[in-house]
């Protein structure tokens, strides 16, 4: 457990966030590929004169550099160490932000050139006690273009006693001039099943009862950040007197249930919209919002194609074992690209409706439109029946197959080769072609070449609108979606006169 920060503020009560901040490159959760590589280095006496640490909110940049400013701060040692000793009086001080050699600065009120001036003239001055004087800049993106300016030849060839230490959430705004001048790390969302078992940790340390559920509801709504986590999981230790139950995560955080998310799922499997309206409207009468019911089902809908994809990709799937494996069974109802629409689906109308004043309305009818699938045009349902219109084969109206949609596919169907249906001709129609195929046989004569197409006509746009504007055109250009491009008559078959 961290050895930082152990001491309340003036109000009595330090929250978990600064409490157990990581005071070691080891402690760090979710960022070992950093730490280790600035380790390395110290021990290896290659320390550069300036870091850039990139990454979403939470992830552990300022803890970074704080532990970095220890490391080479440190007075328990000659130089600079990897395994900062977290007792002497700079080590305390940069832990709690207030060391006289270590500045930490904010780029949005520091933006402006005089700052940066500031900034440069104090930087001739040797550290008070330390071995480096260190600046740290959070979000230095916000830094003016003027200031960026006066930075960089200080930034480039700093005195030897001066380190920079930047950290931003929008590397993207950095001019390139300030990134080629500096060392730069990437810092990773932090998988939600490493934020619970962190989470988990820290409720043994404060002797705090947690359900396993609840911990892991926190560590997925704290999406990759942990600060975020520790900052929900201290606001649920408060409403739940001590405790952390599942349903105060739910009623405080709003967050949807992974099991009303599965009854949505299964009515969705079972073709029943009357059922997944149902199972919606108790996720919302639960206390989820729209958006976050809509989220919770997308998120159901994700795990399971994850399950679907199978091997590393289940590995993914960031849910307790019990849940995890409800998912798996269900998954198996689902075929792959159903699922893939489905979450883009639902994505899709989460988005729409945080802004939108019929939200409900959008999310029920998303419900419905994936329970109904069989109700909807099935793709495979209709490339079978453009192949056979292609083969020749008589259409039979009103006996094409069934259409099962994407979310229910037969057995058979899966693992197998695509067949187009077989469309049984009429008795008369059997009786010609095998009169045909007879025919055939005795006289043995080749089959007849294509007849070439005849020219087409180039239409005006005035002659395109008048054949477009006939129903049965219409019809199947509503269909197929094509369009109007010429037309091609029919030449007269003389045998066809002779048989009229």
């Amino acid at each position: 457990m961290s050895k930082s920060e152990k001491q309340p503020d003036a109000g009595g009560y330090l929250v978990l966030a600064r409490k157990y901040r990581s005071a070691a490159f080891d402690e760090v959760v979710g960022q070992q590929h950093v730490a280790q590589t600035l380790a390395n280095a110290i021990k290896a006496g290659r320390i550069a004169h300036a870091y850039l640490f990139t990454g979403t909110r939470g992830v552990g940049k300022t803890t970074m550099a704080r532990i970095l400013a220890k490391a080479l701060n440190c007075l328990s040692t000659d130089g600079p160490t990897a395994e900062p000793c977290n007792k002497c009086d700079a080590c305390l001080a940069i832990a709690r932000g207030d060391d006289i050699d270590v500045v930490e600065m904010d780029g949005a009120s520091n933006r402006g050139i005089e700052e940066v001036r500031q900034l440069r003239s104090n930087t001739v001055f040797r550290p008070a006690r330390c071995r480096f004087k260190i600046y740290y800049i959070d979000e230095v993106h916000q830094l003016t273009k003027d200031a960026f300016n006066a930075l960089l030849k200080t930034l480039e060839e700093p005195p030897p006693h001066v380190k920079f230490i930047f950290a931003t959430t929008e590397a993207e705004k950095l001019p390139a001039t300030i990134l080629s001048r500096c060392q730069r790390f990437d810092f990773r969302s932090i998988p939600a099943k490493q934020i619970a078992e962190h989470l988990a940790r820290l409720c043994e340390s404060e002797k705090v009862q947690a359900d396993e559920g609840a911990i892991f509801r926190i560590a997925r709504a704290a999406a990759g950040s942990m600060r975020d986590g520790l900052s929900l999981l201290d606001q649920v230790i408060a409403a739940g007197a001590g405790k952390v139950a599942e349903q105060d995560v739910l009623e405080l955080l709003g967050t949807a249930d992974d099991e009303r998310s599965l009854s949505v799922a299964r009515a969705i499997a079972d073709g029943d919209p009357a059922a997944a309206l149902s199972a919606f409207a108790g996720l919302i009468e639960a206390g989820s919002s729209i958006g976050s019911a809509l989220g919770g089902l997308c998120e159901t809908m994700r795990n399971m194609m994850l399950a679907r994809v199978g091997g590393q990709a289940a590995d993914l799937i960031e849910l307790g074992e019990v849940q995890k494996k409800a998912v798996i069974e269900l998954a198996g109802r689902f075929s792959l690209p159903a699922l893939t629409q489905a979450v883009a689906m639902l994505s899709n109308v989460a988005y729409k409706v945080r802004t939108s004043s019929i939200a409900r309305p959008l999310a029920e009818a998303v419900v419905v439109r994936l329970a109904a699938a069989d109700k909807f045009v099935d793709p495979v349902s209709l490339i079978e029946r453009i192949e056979t219109m292609e083969s020749g084969a008589p259409a039979q109206g009103g006996s094409a197959r069934p259409a099962t949609g994407a979310f229910a596919p037969p057995a058979a169907r899966q693992g197998q080769a695509f067949q187009p249906r077989q469309t049984p001709a009429p008795p008369q129609a059997q009786g010609a072609r095998q009169a045909g195929q007879v025919q055939s046989a005795q006289t043995a004569q080749p089959p007849q070449a294509r007849q070439p197409q005849p020219p087409a006509k180039q239409l005006s746009t005035a002659e395109k609108q008048q054949i477009q504007a006939d129903p049965a055109v219409k019809n199947a250009l509503g269909l197929f979606g094509g369009q109007v491009i010429d037309v091609r008559a029919e030449e007269d078959n003389p045998k066809d006169d002779q048989a009229d």
